[in-house]
């Protein structure tokens, strides 16, 4: 019989495998869907940011923004406190091919967050939540 984290651990692999199996039905790379999320939902971010948003590598998000600024997707202009630092923009181009990939996505994620009911949401994401609290904190302890 699994062990609580071994169930843990499984149903989270299912849910990225399902956000992976999505963008592969869309013949789009997994990454560049976390990266164009993150966009879509926040406008303008830092490379930064986006790893801290999506637990992706810095060489795996720098690869995906190069990319997407080659295909015409995102302008990046200097940070405003840190000019060193990229702010990253969708641009019209950008904003279009987002809305196109990511508008569905959130409707899926809508309709299956309605059939689960408000509160069975709420402690899904209080649940989440308090585990990411806690398992920060018991890292910060190994540091």
């Amino acid at each position: 019989m699994p062990t609580d984290e071994q169930k843990l651990w499984g149903v989270w692999g299912q849910a990225n495998g399902l956000y992976n199996s999505w963008a592969a039905s869309k013949d789009i790379n997994y990454y560049l869907l976390l990266v164009l999320y993150a966009l879509e939902g926040q406008k303008t971010m830092t490379q930064k940011k986006i790893c801290i948003c999506t637990g992706m590598a810095k060489q795996t998000v720098n690869s995906v923004i190069r990319s997407l600024k080659e295909d015409g997707y995102i302008e990046l202009s200097p940070g405003i406190e840190d000019r060193r630092e990229k702010q990253i923009t969708l641009t019209e181009k950008g904003i279009a091919y987002s809305r196109e990939l990511i508008t569905p996505l959130r409707e899926l994620e809508h309709r299956a967050l309605q059939i689960m009911g408000d509160d069975r949401v709420r402690q899904m994401v209080d649940n989440i939540t308090l585990f990411n609290t806690v398992f920060e904190k018991e890292m910060e302890k190994e540091v």
